[in-house]
């Protein structure tokens, strides 16, 4: 256990990276499940197993995170139902087709260019009560190449997003007392911030892209950022954080140490009896995708995580003996049995 004298304890400030097993991870998809120790990528999954919450609106800054709404004549509709996909420029319902139901031969389709895509069309009449009524129509809604809506917008901002690059931040902690364990110490205010911000690790980015004729701008962004302290407290933080430097601690003993304006905590207890000795703090990065396209609009959530260890410590004091020795008190080690 390291015992410093109480006067004249220097801090120092140690900036916290992630360890060889948490080294910069390949950029993130959406599509991936992340490793809290690593940010990095351990498993992916497709949208049907994990689909992305998604709120669409017809007014713009109305969210409601978990719905889907479609537009059709300022009216409300759903996205999707039992006869296919919201379609604005034909104001149909479209489920695609191998052949137009106007040809009597089948073969006959090979007159259309390559690419050229066919649904069938359940054409809305009106809507009454949020609900839309209308009929299939006999004639095949055609998409040739190049032209709009020939899949659903969400679909193509789902392939947008998985294009945009996210990356766990790396985290800084601070301050900590001189020593060669540089470790922190109870009651004394922890600093935490991204040691990284940017476009990547806290935001903002847009991508514009069009897939399949529909064009799609993504815009994301960190909506906050919750940060484990690994001594069952999550403290959010707005931002990415205020970084704390040694000339903050200039002529300051421990218990006149400021606190961090924007992202902090102090620790109550030691990490001594935690695995390791250590706690394991984490951040987590709250993303927001904003995307508009093909009359429609959502919102796709992500989040990335890092983590890095901590020591935390108390102090005790030495007792000096007025004729040059010094002498440690005995103190009983506590049990970690609770």
């Amino acid at each position: 256990m390291l015992i410093p004298k109480l006067v004249g304890v220097a801090v120092v400030l140690v900036v916290v990276g992630a360890s060889a097993a948490s080294a910069d991870p390949t950029p993130n998809t959406p599509s991936c499940v992340i490793n809290r120790l690593t940010g990095q990528c351990d498993v992916s999954v497709g949208d049907d197993g994990h689909p992305p919450t998604e709120s669409v609106t017809s007014k713009p800054g109305l969210k409601k995170p978990g719905r889907s709404a479609c537009v059709f004549e300022g009216q409300v509709v759903p996205c999707r139902t039992a006869d296919g996909f919201f379609d604005a420029a034909s104001g149909c319902y479209l489920t695609p087709i191998d052949v137009p139901r106007s040809l009597v031969n089948p073969a006959d389709a090979s007159q259309y260019p390559p690419g050229t895509k066919f649904y069938d069309c359940w054409v809305i009449l009106s809507v009454v009560d949020g609900k839309p009524e209308g009929i299939e129509k006999f004639e095949s809604v055609i998409r040739r190449p190049g032209q709009t809506r020939t899949i659903d917008p969400r679909e193509a901002a789902r392939r947008v997003v998985r294009t945009m690059n996210f990356i766990a931040p790396q985290l800084g902690v601070s301050p900590y007392v001189q020593s060669a364990g540089q470790v922190g110490i109870v009651n004394v205010p922890i600093w935490m911030w991204v040691t990284d911000p940017g476009a990547t690790t806290t935001g903002p980015q847009t991508k514009r892209a069009a897939i399949e004729g529909v064009g799609i701008e993504a815009t994301g962004t960190v909506e906050r950022i919750e940060w484990a302290m690994g001594a069952g407290t999550t403290v959010t933080c707005k931002g990415a954080g205020t970084a704390f430097t040694t000339a903050m601690a200039d002529g300051k003993s421990l218990k006149d140490m400021p606190s961090s304006p924007t992202c902090g905590y102090k620790y109550a207890k030691t990490s001594r009896c935690e695995k390791g000795g250590t706690f394991t703090v984490t951040a987590t990065a709250y993303w927001n995708v904003h995307w508009t396209g093909g009359g429609m609009e959502g919102d796709i959530p992500l989040d990335f995580s890092r983590s890095i260890p901590l020591q935390v410590t108390d102090l005790r004091p030495v007792l000096v003996d007025p004729d040059g020795g010094s002498s440690t008190p005995s103190v009983a080690p506590q049990s970690c049995s609770n």
